[in-house]
Order: C-alpha cells, then structure tokens, then sequence
C-alpha cells in the first residue's frame, strides 16, 4: 500500500507507514495522494473508520517541513484528547493548545484549538497563520448545527489563502456539494468517500425483551420479525384500552445483551434523568458484570485518577460523587450533566472494556472515542427542540456508529427497542435511508458584522454574505426552483391557449367565467353574513330592535345586505355562463388556471426571498448596530470595536454595562455572578423554576441594570426583525458567586440546588473565556482590567482550568 503512495513523495509517506502497526487502507493513501498534489481534501467516511490518520499524516508532514498545522474540533473534551495523544505522539514541544480556559504553548508547531478559537484568531492576529500550511477541521459536518455551524463557514471564507484544508465528517450523503462550494473558497479541493463500516453492523429490533434481526440479506424485513411486529400492535391495542401498553423494560434488555455476549454496550437514553434511574434499576437488581480481575483493574484506575486531583476539596467531592460500587460492577452513566472527572473516568474504563454498560444520552455518539460491542436505542422519538419526533436516518446512523470494535469485534450490533407507537416500517426507513445531509445553518451575527465591518466597506461584506454555504445552497435550489417555475408557466400558457368550451358554439370565455365564480363566491359570502346578522338580531332580548337596524361588522344592515345580494344575483343572471350546458368543464378549467396560477406565485415568492436572504438579514443586523451606537455610518464606533473583541450571542449587553461605566462598582465575585447571567445558557428556559434570593444587593442592582440593557436592545431588534439576542438566566448565580468566594466545592453541593454541578462548571468555563476576551478588549481601562483579572483569577481552580 505504501508504495502506492510513494509515487509522490516516497520518503515522507514511507516514513509515516513505519509509525504504524497496520497498512494505511486504500481510502487513507487516497487522500494522503490528494495532499501530496497539494490539494485540499474533505474526507465522508463512518465512525472509527480511520479518517484521523489522514490528519496524523499532515501533521507528521508538517513536522517534517518546518511548517505548521492546526487541528480544530468542536468539543474541547475532544480538543483536550488529541492535545495528549499528540503530546505523546510528537513530544510535549512540538504540541500546543488553545481553548477559551487554557493556552499551552500556542506557537508551536502544532495547535490543537476549538473552532471558534480559530475563527477569533483569524480576526485577531492573521499574522500567527502566516507559517501553517494546514487546518483540520474535524466533524466538518458540524456546519449543519444551530448556531455554532455559521463558525466553520466563516473560517473557510475567511482565512489566510495559502492555507490548505482537511475536512474530516462522518458519512455525508452531499460531501461533493460541501466539497464544491469549498472548492469555490479555497481552490481545488478533493473528495474522499467511504461508505463501507470498518466492521459490519447487524441491526436487531427488540419486541417483548426478545431481539429480532432488523435486516435479511437482501435488505428487507424477515418474515418473522414482520408477524412478530403485527402481532405485537394487534396485542397494543387491546391492552392499550386497560392503559397498560407493552414495552420491553431495562432489566430484560440488559440480561439478553450479557446472554448474547453484546457487552460493552451503550444504552443510549435521551435523558438524564432516565439515565440516574436505569443505573440506579441495574444497580438495585443486582447486575454485577465484571471478573474479580477486573474490579482490581478498576479499583485502581480509581485511585490513580483521585491521586492525581491536586485539590482536596475537588477530591473530597468527587469521592462523595463517586458510586465506586456500582462502577466496580461495570455499570456507569455519561452526560453533560457530570463533572469533568467522572465522564472521563467513565470514558478511560470503558475504553479498556472494564465498563460493561454506560447508559448515556446522544452526547456520547459524538466526537469522543469511545467504541462498543453494541448500540441499544431506547426510544425511537427524541424531542427535536419543539415536539417529539422518529429519528431520521442521520440520527440513527450517529448513535450507531459506535458499534463494533476495529480489530476486535468481527461485528457491531445494534438493539432497537420497539415502542407501541411507532410502525416497524418507520424504523425499517430510517434503517435503510440515505446518510445525514449537511444543510448549512449559516446566520450572520452581531460580532460578525462588526468584525467583518473592521476590515472591510459594507459592499465587500455583502459580497462575503454570498459566499457563505447558505446562499450557495439556496442558488443550487434556484436552479431547480427556476426549472419548475418554467414548466408551471408553460403548463398556464397551455391551458389558457386552449378553447374554452367542448362542443358547439362557445358560450363563455376566460374572462365571462371568471366573473362568473366571483359573482357566486361573492353571493354565498353575503347569505353567510345575513345568516349571522339574523342570529344576533334574534338573540337581543335587552332591547327591542327593529328589521334592518341591526349592523354587521362591516357597518351594513340587513336591508343593504340584501340590496347588494340582489345586485350580485342580477350580475350573475346577466353571465351566458349560467346557462352553459359545458359549465362543469369551464369551472375544471377555470380552477386548473387558478390553480397554477397560486403555485407559481408562491414559487415567485420563494425564488424572491432565497434572493439575497443573507444580505438583508446582515443589513437588518448593521441597522440595529447602528440604532444602537456601535456603529456610525456602517463603520465601527469605540464601542462597537469593543464588541468586536467579545465573542458570543450577547457581546453588546457586556459591552453597553462596560460602556455604562457601572461594572467597576462590583467586587470580583460580584462581578462574576452578574455577568454568568449574560453568557450562561438557560437550559430549563420554559420551565418553572424557584425564585432565587441574589446574593448581595449589588447583583440585585446589576441584575435590573443587565435586564435594561436586554429590553431596550431586544426591543431594536423587534423593530428590524432580527432577533439575535438571548434572554439572561440566573440559574448559576448564586454557585458562581459562592465559587469566586473561595467557598469549599463539598459544602455548595450540600446546598439545595436545581442545576446540576456539570451545568454549573460549564457555565464558569464560558464565563472564564467570556472574562479572558474582556480582559484583552479593556486593556486601555486599566481599572476596569484589574477587576476583570481578579475576577477571572477567582474562577481558578482546577475544574475550570485543567487539561
């Protein structure tokens, strides 16, 4: 295989091969080829597939080169992991990191670094990127979500030309579209497409605890599955009506998975609350699924990871967290909501097989290695934001793909677990569908506009709105749009060419039939609203009324109702249509036109907005910068350079307080508590929740300041119809403002709380980085830089700062 590649650069490839303990597959020295022809390169191929080493490739290359290489990701969990693997891989000099809490050696000559990250930088100082000749955008299919997606856009547009990009996704169904509108942005830019898994899933549907293939050979549902699914709905329905439907339960499901020898599984729930209580079934059942050999392997890693905790208190807490019982089992769970140190606890055991069963929402399915034996799913709706619906294939392919482990497992399995309600041909759909599309999720933002507006003249801007992903795929939809326009019109200009009657003489046209169906709708709305007006005369018992002095909304009576009926009635008498013995095929006719007619306006409609949609909504934005004081003239004011420099959704409410002058009032951890309410994510947003008492009067008084601040600007945007603006939460309040206080970590987890202590951590990361950003932005306010600095410092522990 080595040699295959060699015929570009034989020793740099060769060299590479020797690294590693297995042959480069076919697709890997496909795309190293690409590299080699100094092309860029986006690269579709299944999870665990060995997409990364085509990333280790240019980096190795790189090194080789005295050049440099960025490797980004959208997790900084994932960015944290490839900082150590290339740490060990190259040597603790040749590898940095920047993240919004840690920067480690940022020159060096290879980066690891979050998305936005990059984008900042190519804003800031495009003068680091002069010497990186490659970026790896890792899970590129990420521009496809709400709202971080616009990022990837904008780091493509905008950076340094000579930079080459590698694009590592998961199977796309249009990577040759991404790859184009790339190849429009960066010069040549080739694909490489892998649809085969490198080990073969085998897909099972669970009905009553029992699990059936999905799949025969030929690809369509076995017989048995198919009359055991009937079966099962005819039985629904019947115990339905006693409210007791049938459903397979954890305890079974679990039982079967260890009797077929389908562990390590992950148990995916789309909850986190359902994960508690499933751990909390299994553990109370009993479930012990480890070797004693085992429980001494995990004992272990326990201690070694405790060791390691440099704080007591973080490590007292954790050792009230920690159900080492339970996880010396092989039984664990994983979601946002837990602390750094417990997932990654959970994530090193599992990944060495001593955890047999995790039970996890989606998060896990993305980004972090972490292969099984099996995928169960354990609902086949999941709420998408606004109602619940069945996944789609791209869901269920990424929660699959962590089936099957590479040189391990010969096959993966995947467990569906069939509920009453959804039809086992919706499953069977979704089984059998195309890959994930990538649709772009591009929307110009306030810190863009403003970033944008620095360097370049407001007719500059509007041409970069058009080259985001989102206009090129709405021009690829015109395309189409455009062709059905055509063939709508033509079909109107057929109909109307042809002879309005059947047989004989003609007695009406086009225009007579058309006033002749206005004279009857306009006939039946009068008698409908006289139906009405007589309704109310009669029910009027307060005082007599007199025929015809009664009103309608319209402000006419009765008698003048009838007058225009009458009038109508005339008109339509007067028409030839009436008498038309052929009057039931004019009116086909006639609604046939009409018909058309509607749909090519609407079609008018939709190729009108999809026109330019980017460059209005980014004038909109520059209007509300400008209402606002950030802007004058389309040219960033102080104010608004200051926003510029404080990325995120609600940069100019930080930046009005800063502007306002009141910030410098707080202490450190008063001002950590008022602005967390800024940059913090309302997770239980449409919930009710307990009203909170601040904790000192100064968060009060900046609480109202900040809510000010939020409705006159959220106001501006109303009026420009171009909502951007997230609404504060004081959901992390009061734990932030104890945590800059120095309170003991295991003392505010004994305190009522309704977040949960992952949320919070995550919460003080973004305000960290948001403070990092403030700190460089006021750097001509030296007070005010004081206090940020203290109050950052405040924040310093090693759950918020550590690698």
């Amino acid at each position: 295989v080595s040699q295959t590649v060699s015929s570009s650069s034989p020793s740099f490839v060769d060299a590479f091969q020797a690294t590693l303990p297995w042959p480069l597959d076919p697709f890997q020295v496909e795309a190293i080829d690409k590299l080699e022809a100094h092309q860029g390169v986006l690269v579709s191929a299944p999870t665990s597939s060995g997409k990364t080493v085509i990333a280790d490739y240019a980096i190795f290359r790189s090194l080789e080169t005295d050049a440099r290489a960025i490797y980004t990701t959208p997790l900084k969990a994932l960015s944290n992991q490839k900082f150590h693997d290339y740490q060990r891989l190259h040597g603790e000099g040749y590898v940095g990191l920047v993240t919004g809490e840690n920067t480690i050696n940022p020159l060096a000559p290879v980066v690891v670094m979050t998305t936005e990250i990059l984008r900042n930088l190519i804003y800031e100082d495009p003068q680091r990127l002069e010497r990186v000749r490659y970026v790896i955008l890792d899970e590129v299919h990420y521009i496809d979500d709400f709202p971080r997606g616009a990022v990837w856009e904008e780091i493509i547009i905008q950076a340094p030309p000579h930079i080459k990009f590698i694009g590592l996704s998961a199977t796309i169904s249009n990577f040759q579209e991404v790859a184009e509108w790339m190849s429009l942005q960066r010069g040549d830019i080739a694909t490489v497409s892998v649809t085969k898994r490198p080990v073969e899933l085998r897909l099972w549907l669970a009905m009553r605890n029992e699990f059936y293939p999905m799949l025969d050979q030929q690809g369509g549902i076995p017989r048995e599955t198919r009359q055991r699914a009937q079966a099962e709905a005819s039985t629904d329905r019947r115990l339905s009506q006693l409210r007791r439907p049938p459903e397979n339960d954890l305890l079974p499901v679990v039982d079967r998975l260890q009797r077929r020898e389908f562990l390590p599984a992950i148990y995916f729930i789309f909850s986190r609350r359902g994960c508690r209580e499933a751990l909390a079934r299994c553990a109370a059942h009993g479930f012990d699924l480890t070797s004693g050999a085992e429980k001494a392997e995990i004992d272990a890693a326990v201690k070694q990871r405790l060791d390691q905790i440099e704080d007591p208190d973080e490590s007292s807490l954790y050792r009230q967290l920690l159900d080492g019982e339970t996880l010396r089992r092989g039984l664990a769970m994983h979601h946002a909501g837990l602390l750094p140190y417990l997932k990654e606890l959970v994530e090193a055991l599992f990944q060495r097989g001593l955890i047999k069963v995790v039970f996890a929402t989606e998060t896990l399915s993305l980004g972090i290695h972490m292969p099984a034996r099996a995928c169960v799913v354990s609902s086949f709706t999941k709420f998408d934001g606004r109602d619940f619906a069945p996944l789609t294939s791209g869901e269920l392919t990424q929660l699959m793909g962590r089936a099957g482990r590479r040189g391990i497992d010969p096959i993966g399995h995947g467990v569906i677990l069939k509920e009453p309600d959804i039809d086992i041909g919706t499953i069977y759909e979704a089984a059998t569908g195309e890959e994930m599309t990538v649709e772009s999720k591009f929307a110009p933002t306030y810190n863009m506009a403003l970033n944008l507006l620095r360097f370049h003249g407001p007719e500059e801007v509007d041409l970069l709105m058009e080259r985001s992903f989102g206009q090129y795929q709405k021009l690829v939809a015109r395309r189409s749009l455009d062709d059905r326009l055509a063939n709508l019109r033509q079909r109107l200009a057929d109909v109307q060419a042809s002879r309005f009657h059947t047989d004989g003489e003609p007695c009406c046209t086009e225009r007579t039939f058309t006033a002749f169906v206005r004279a009857e709708e306009e006939i039946g709305s009068l008698r409908a609203r006289m139906r009405r007006l007589r309704r109310e005369h009669w029910q009027g018992r307060s005082r007599r009324r007199r025929s015809g002095s009664t009103r309608e909304a319209g402000g006419l009576t009765l008698a003048e109702l009838k007058a225009e009926l009458q009038t109508w009635q005339n008109q339509l008498n007067e028409l030839p249509c009436r008498k038309c013995p052929f009057r039931g095929e004019h009116r086909a006719h006639h609604d046939e036109i009409r018909e058309l007619q509607a749909r090519i306006r609407a079609s008018e409609h939709d190729a009108e907005r999809s026109q330019g949609e980017y460059r209005r909504r980014m004038h909109a934005l520059r209007g509300v910068l400008g209402d606002l004081g950030f802007l004058d003239e389309a040219v960033p004011t102080e104010k608004g350079l200051l926003a510029s420099r404080i990325y995120g959704e609600n940069s100019l409410i930080i930046t009005q307080a800063i502007a306002d002058g009141w910030l410098e009032e707080l202490t450190p951890p008063e001002l950590a508590a008022a602005l967390v309410m800024v940059t913090a994510e309302d997770r239980n947003r449409d919930r009710p929740r307990p009203r909170r008492r601040l904790p000192t009067s100064a968060i009060a008084l900046a609480q109202k300041r900040l809510r000010i601040i939020y409705y006159r600007f959220s106001a501006r945007e109303k009026e420009r119809g171009e909502e951007n603006l997230r609404p504060l939460s004081t959901d992390y309040v009061n734990f932030t403002y104890d945590w800059c206080s120095g309170r003991p970590l295991t003392e505010m987890q004994e305190a009522p709380m309704d977040i949960e202590l992952g949320d919070a951590i995550k919460a003080l990361k973004g305000l960290y980085s948001a403070l990092r950003q403030i700190e460089w932005a006021v750097v001509g306010q030296p007070p005010l830089r004081k206090l940020v600095l203290k109050t950052r410092e405040s924040l310093e522990r090693d759950l918020i700062t550590r690698v």
